[in-house]
């Protein structure tokens, strides 16, 4: 594993800080919100701005990669991305809002293009699930450790913003100061969503219902403990917790995924998670009954091992 990790550490490591900067303000945006009286309405349309970025980058992030590599991508989409995040406090309008929250999508977005493409170049056909493993553990423990460092400041000051657009602005040193050498870039025959559908169509749908679900848990949360009268390390704690169930559950899932029927296995799952929100939206706000309950949802619902398994039908 050591010799695996050993090409790609710097790359995991930016992941790291990157997602402690995304993951604090994931949850900023529903603690600033609140205070600064932004409607549900409007945050959940903030909220959704994130998303309709992500989709952009997704579709322009190749086309960036091939005209100048991957290390120019990273570092040019960090920067964007760091100026963004320095901007919420200074511009606290639900319509500038939205603007930023897509400008940070795309941004997003376009590293994890940059940063799988990257490792899909570094693995082999025996190390490439030890590494995207990595890679996934990478991107949940800096959002998990990005809940507690909001503790460390004031959802009403600028400092918590400051402080995660300082992390994303760190995170690609250790790639631009590395000795590895970056991938080649590769010309890649994009795929309509008719035939996606047509080879894979519970994949499909699977997939994007699945990320609906996973926009409104991570997008909506914080939003969600503001109006049941959380407080500012209750919401962390409840935002940690839809995470945490995905690190700890994803191994186990990911290790049914290749000894039983893989839908059968996805049904089950979806059914746990909505007997999870139900017995939650059951309990009112008995706080520790919803982190109980945000951590089996966040479990069955986050790992992508169940993501490329339905793909495989």
């Amino acid at each position: 594993m050591s010799k695996v990790l050993s090409g790609v550490w710097a790359l995991l490591l930016g992941i790291v800080l990157i997602m402690l900067g995304n993951g604090m303000h994931f949850t900023l945006i529903g603690l600033r919100g609140g205070i600064e009286g932004f409607s549900a309405t409007e945050l959940a349309i903030v909220t959704s701005g994130y998303f309709a970025g992500f989709l952009a980058g997704a579709r322009y992030a190749p086309v960036m990669i091939r005209r100048v590599g991957h290390v120019r991508v990273f570092a040019a989409l960090g920067s964007f991305m760091s100026a963004g995040l320095i901007a919420f406090p200074l511009l606290t309008d639900p319509v500038a809002w939205t603007l930023l929250r897509i400008l940070i999508g795309f941004c997003m977005s376009g590293i994890y293009v940059t940063a799988e493409s990257w490792l899909n170049d570094a693995a082999d056909n025996e190390t490439r699930g030890q590494v995207l493993a990595a890679y996934m553990i990478a991107q949940t423990l800096g959002i998990i450790g990005a809940q507690g460092l909001l503790s460390l400041g004031d959802a009403a000051t600028s400092a918590l913003f400051i402080g995660a657009s300082i992390l994303v602005s760190v995170s690609f040193a250790p790639i631009l100061l590395t000795v590895t050498p970056a991938p080649v870039s590769e010309m890649a025959r994009p795929m309509s969503l008719r035939r996606l559908f047509s080879g894979s169509p519970l994949g499909t749908v699977g997939i994007f219902l699945l990320g609906s679900v996973y926009a409104t848990q991570s997008g909506m949360a914080a939003v969600f403990g503001t109006q049941i009268d959380m407080g500012a390390n209750q919401i962390a704690l409840f935002v940690a917790m839809l995470f945490g169930g995905a690190l700890l559950l994803q191994y186990p899932i990911g290790w049914l995924s290749d000894r039983m029927d893989r839908r059968l296995l996805i049904f089950a799952a979806s059914i746990l998670g909505s007997v999870s929100c139900a017995a939650a939206w059951a309990a009112g706000t008995s706080i520790w009954f919803l982190m109980g309950a945000a951590f089996l949802a966040g479990g069955v619902t986050t790992p992508p091992l169940c993501s490329p398994a339905c793909l495989h039908e």
